[in-house]
Order: C-alpha cells, then structure tokens, then sequence
C-alpha cells in the first residue's frame, strides 16, 4: 500500500496534535509490512492499536477532496485563460476582412445635400462607409436635383465628383450689365436721365434694349446710345478728346474677344476690359491690344480695326503647356475624360489653363485632382492612392 503522509498545515484545522500525527504515519507505514526505508519488519503492538477516530478521519477525507477539487478548478481557469489568449492572438494574425467601404462625394459647387434612403447624410463634400451593394443618392435639391448611383465594394474608397452647371435664374437671365468708362476717369455719367456717379460706372442689372449715356465733360456733354442684350455685358469708353468736334456723331464700335481663359486686356498699357465682357466699345479705327493672364503666364498681342457700328470678333489660340503625372503604387490616368495611359506619365501635351485629372486603381479606388498649366514651366501631379 502507499504511504499517505499529511502534511501539518493539515493537522492543525482538524484538531490532531503532532504526536497523532507521527502515529498516523508510523501506523501507516506498519500497516503495509514495510518502514521508511522499505525494509519488513512486524508491527509494533503501539501501532496496531494506534487507530485514528472516526471524526477525525472524516475530517481528513474532507481535506483531501477540498485539496483535489481546487486543483481542478486550478486546472480550469488555466485552460480557460489560454483559450482566450489562443482566440486573441488568432484574430490578430488572421483579422476580419472590411465588412464596409468608404464613399466620398464631392460636388461643384459645394455645399449641396446627398440624401440616401429617404435619409441626408449631409452636405457636400462628404465622406461615409456603406455596406457592400449598389445604391442610388441624390444631391441637391429641386429641379436641379441629379441621382448619383453608387457600386460600393468591402475595404474600397470611392470617390464621386458631381459638377453642377451654373445656369443663372431665370430673373437674372432677363437683365443684361453695362460698364462705363471714361478718359480722363471720375467724369459724371448718368444713364436714361438717372446720375449713376463718377466713372467707371457697373450696373448689373439693366433692362435689355437701347439706353442713354452721357458723360459730362470739360468741354460738354458726350451723349452716346448703347443696345444692351440678356445675360451680356456691354463695355463702353468715353473719351473727351474729339467729343466736341463731330458732337451727336456715334464713330465707335465694339470688339469681341473669346478665349478658353479669361484674359485682361490693355491699349497703351491701360486696362480697358476682359473676355469675360461680351462686347467692348471703342473709337472707330485701328487698336493695339494686349492680351494676357498672369497666373498663366501668357501674353499676346492683336491688332483689331474697330468699324463705326459693327463689332469686330477675334478668338485668342492658346499655347500648349506640358504635364507630368504619377501615382503610387500605379493608376490609370484620364485628362478631362480623355484616357492617356497608366503612370508614370511625362511630358504630356496639353494647352494651357486648369484641367480635371483622374487617378483610377481596381482596388484603391478613385481620386480627382485639378491642375494649372502654365506657359512658363512644366506642371506636375503626383497622388498616394495608399493614403486617405
């Protein structure tokens, strides 16, 4: 049989003393024919009549199944816990797959409301995360309203650029503008009998048809009868030179000068207008004009014959600048809706002013930049479809 020895921080609970202790090994030891060193020799009659009570045995049995059952729970909680750090360190090797994507959208102009389901998300621009699937948004408001369908795809951002014509109201399209000018300037002007003040003088709101001008000027009065057009304006020069000599004769006409940018231009270097005016009046006869925008660093020159009551046209050609364009890692890359090939791209012919480059990655999704080509130096665009 084994030898059961307790140890004494047993002993004590159960009310035993050392010496019931030291008998209960010794009978244990008799009992199995053997001593401590595992020799036989016969049981004492000390030791066979050394019986341990029944309480005490009870108590001791207790003892023991306590001793086993928190082992057990020992045992327990150890594998419970090493579980729990097996999951861990499972979900940090193999992560979740994204169970959404990210949909930004952008508008022009901003500031418009993008409402999704019945729900607004917001005004534009705005970023928000969707469940895989294809939705329907709408942004902006009333008739001008458009319906933007968006393909959103696990772990991928997208990007959606809605660009909304800038049509004016309908109570601004019925008004045309007027701009007057005068050489020396602060002459007096007044306009169908109503003083609008010192030029140069801008109305923006004027009923179209014929309209009356006078500039009051050292030597009289300048009277000068002008047709203004919806949605235009109409530039005119008043000079006082030669106002006196041929008085109530019109001998001006206008000029028209289109151009894909806007340009300022100047005669003897004085500003006299824009492209953005429809129509420039002037003295009747030959005119150095110089053409030019700074940002893009362009200038020309033109030699307009200006005709009494007719308006002479002139279209300005601009020159091509050059674009570099790349990505990281790579993309697709499309200028003003034209594809051009995959980056890295370089020494790209382009003419000059602002131009809408697209960057497109099967996983990386899409992204919108616009760039200035100028004349002077060669322009260059580079995104991380990587970075957010």
């Amino acid at each position: 049989m084994a030898i059961l020895k307790l140890p004494r921080l047993w002993a004590a609970p159960l009310g035993r003393t050392a010496a019931a202790t030291a008998i209960d090994v010794t009978a244990g030891t008799a009992a199995d024919g053997l001593d401590a060193f595992g020799s036989e020799e016969a049981p004492s009659v000390e030791s066979q009549t050394a019986v341990e009570p029944p309480m005490q045995r009870a108590h001791h049995a207790a003892a023991v199944r306590a001793s086993a059952a928190g082992k057990w729970l020992l045992v327990i909680l150890l594998s419970a816990g090493a579980a729990v750090a097996g999951l861990i360190a499972y979900q940090k090797r193999f992560p979740r797959a994204a169970s959404t994507g990210n949909v930004t959208i952008e508008t022009t102009p901003a500031g418009l409301e993008v409402v999704l389901a019945g729900k607004s998300l917001g005004k534009t621009p705005l970023t928000t995360s969707l469940a895989p699937g294809v939705y329907e948004a709408k942004v902006g408001a009333g008739p001008d309203a458009r319906t933007v369908k968006l393909s959103v795809t696990a772990g991928v951002s997208i990007v959606q650029h809605v660009e909304f014509a800038t049509a004016p109201s309908p109570a601004a399209a019925a008004f045309g503008g007027l701009r007057v000018q005068t050489e020396p300037a602060r002459l007096p002007v007044t306009v169908d009998g109503v003083a609008r003040g010192a030029a140069p003088v801008a109305i923006d709101q004027l009923a179209p048809g014929e309209h009356q001008i006078s500039v009051k000027t050292s030597s009289g009065v300048v009277h000068r009868t002008v047709t203004v057009q919806p949605r235009e304006t109409l530039s005119l020069i008043v000079s006082s030179a030669g106002a006196a000599a041929e008085p109530g004769v019109v001998a001006a006409g206008w000029i028209s000068v289109s151009s894909p940018v806007a340009l300022q231009l100047r005669e003897a270097g004085k500003l006299i207008g824009s492209t953005e005016s429809d129509r420039l009046m002037l003295p009747a006869g030959d005119h150095d004009i110089e053409l030019s925008n700074e940002e893009l660093g362009f200038t020309a020159k033109r030699t307009i014959r200006v005709t009494a009551g007719k308006t002479a046209a002139t279209k300005i050609e601009l020159p091509n600048g050059t674009l570099s364009v790349n990505a990281q890692p790579w993309a697709e890359v499309f200028v003003d809706g034209e594809r051009v090939g995959e980056t890295p791209i370089g020494n790209l012919s382009r003419r000059i002013g602002s131009h809408e480059v697209v960057f497109r990655h099967p996983e990386l999704g899409e992204r919108r930049e616009v760039v200035v080509i100028t004349a002077g130096k060669p322009a260059r665009v580079g995104v991380d479809l990587r970075k957010k």
